[in-house]
């Protein structure tokens, strides 16, 4: 009974996902129009001197933007996720915020793809814990980072579409500059603004 719907369902989004691409679409980021996004995507750590300290693992985040005009965005953002270290046995939890400046780049007459660049600040919080024989490997710290990055977005109507991204994200733990890669995909949903 379970495949008999599947087999019915799966076609049935497929035809609405390709109705929602045909479909025109106006001015998608209007100038006083709110953005959001929600995401997931994937922690990939760079190694230290040589050495991984996390593990690459999955993130989710949410996103919310304002578009003051049609090529300029500040956008907030939060995000979390959950690795491992390789050497010791101890669990990490990434907890974080961000404040990013986007530029946006029109490349379709109708605005359904948008290219962008995107830089920000903000907060990391790791929550480490386990059992080790150095308690101050465990506990929580909260971290500054910076991220610069890109991404485009393409619109199947005049206020959804799916956004892909990527982020290079670098901030400062126990003396190790830990940096990492974020590549993500969301959906992007405009709300209000100008015509």
């Amino acid at each position: 009974m379970t495949a008999f719907r599947v087999w019915k369902v799966v076609p049935l989004a497929a035809f609405l996902s390709l109705c929602t691409l045909a479909a025109p679409a106006w001015a998608q980021n209007r100038e006083k129009a709110w953005e959001v996004n929600p995401y997931f995507g994937q922690f990939r750590f760079d190694k230290v001197d040589g050495a991984t300290l996390l593990d690459n693992t999955w993130d989710i985040g949410f996103r919310f933007g304002y578009h003051w005009t049609k090529h300029h965005m500040v956008e907030f953002g939060f995000f979390g996720g959950s690795t491992d270290s390789p050497d010791i046995d101890v669990t990490v939890d990434l907890l974080g915020g961000q404040v990013d400046y986007l530029y946006n780049f029109f490349v379709h007459r109708r605005d359904k793809v948008v290219l962008y660049a995107a830089g920000g600040i903000g907060v990391i919080n790791t929550s480490s814990f386990g059992f080790v024989s150095d308690p101050e490997a465990i506990g929580d710290q909260v971290h500054s980072s910076w991220n610069i990055g890109g991404g485009i977005r393409l619109f199947g109507g005049a206020r959804a579409g799916f956004r892909f991204d990527v982020r290079r994200v670098s901030f400062s733990d126990g003396g190790n500059e830990i940096t990492y890669l974020e590549p993500n995909i969301g959906m992007t949903i405009v709300l209000g603004g100008a015509y």
